[in-house]
């Protein structure tokens, strides 16, 4: 697990017992006997787990932990690795800037067969994200039914696809410039998945996933009975501070009735 921070400085480290690489947000004058809401931290294509870690002091000091997972994909650029992806389901379909990382050899692709058996690739992300939440609220006082997914990008259709996948797990999605992820059925759970929470902010000059998409996810989510608040922002693909001020309250209100202040 990576060394916990404040404030988030510092750089992380692969965890020792999840199987994804993780990174930790401590609030400022961290209460050891309040049990502090998780936001679970998943970054977009060609981040890492301390993209949005660094971004939490603009969101909140001391309202949340952050628990930031790095993405399972090496994401390569002109033959250098840039950051990290989710895999392929979770891309963009008409999108592809990067590319993932090299393909293994037959020969070594058979030897990790035999030797080293890998999950699904699915299955291998719902296992890593739930390990690290574990080892999470074994060093840190968390409210086991206040646990939010915040994806960014390519992150947010994660959060998704886990969020929807296990709504009884979670207490909401945020989902930031972000969108449905593709040959998944959303709503396969749904009974389990009607009333569940979800804030959907985006920018309106985004041009790697237009807002008119957004507008039409939000139409389908409302549709199958979801509460999904949505707002749009005078931004592009990157954060803004009156997204993430808004993202703020929207958390604060579902776990405490109350706006952040």
């Amino acid at each position: 697990m990576a060394q916990d921070r404040t404030d988030a400085q510092g750089s992380s480290t692969a965890a020792r017992t999840a199987t994804l690489a993780d990174a930790r947000f401590v609030p400022r004058q961290y209460e050891p006997n309040y049990a502090y809401p998780l936001l679970v931290l998943l970054h977009g294509k060609g981040g890492d787990e301390d993209q949005l870690i660094r971004a939490m002091p603009a969101l909140s000091r001391r309202n949340y932990v952050g628990l930031g997972l790095r993405g399972p994909v090496p994401v390569m650029k002109r033959e250098r690795l840039v950051g990290y992806s989710w895999g392929g389901d979770f891309e963009v379909p008409e999108r592809s800037c990067f590319r993932r990382g090299p393909d293994l050899g037959e020969a070594e692709r058979f030897r990790r067969a035999m030797f080293e058996p890998e999950l699904d690739p699915i299955t291998r992300l719902e296992e890593g994200l739930f390990a690290s939440i574990r080892e999470t609220r074994s060093k840190l006082h968390v409210h086991s039914e206040r646990i939010f997914l915040v994806g960014c990008g390519e992150g947010a259709a994660a959060a998704y696809r886990l969020g929807l996948s296990f709504p009884d797990r979670f207490a909401g999605v945020v989902a930031i410039n972000g969108w449905l992820p593709g040959d998944f059925r959303p709503l396969a759970r749904f009974d389990a998945c009607r009333d569940f929470p979800v804030l959907v902010v985006h920018g309106a000059w985004n041009a790697r996933v237009p807002l008119s998409r957004a507008r039409r996810e939000v139409s389908t989510l409302r549709a199958a009975g979801l509460r999904v608040a949505f707002q749009s922002y005078p931004c592009n693909h990157r954060l803004d501070q009156d997204m993430l001020a808004d993202v703020d309250n929207w958390l604060m209100t579902r776990c405490t009735g109350q706006p952040a202040i």
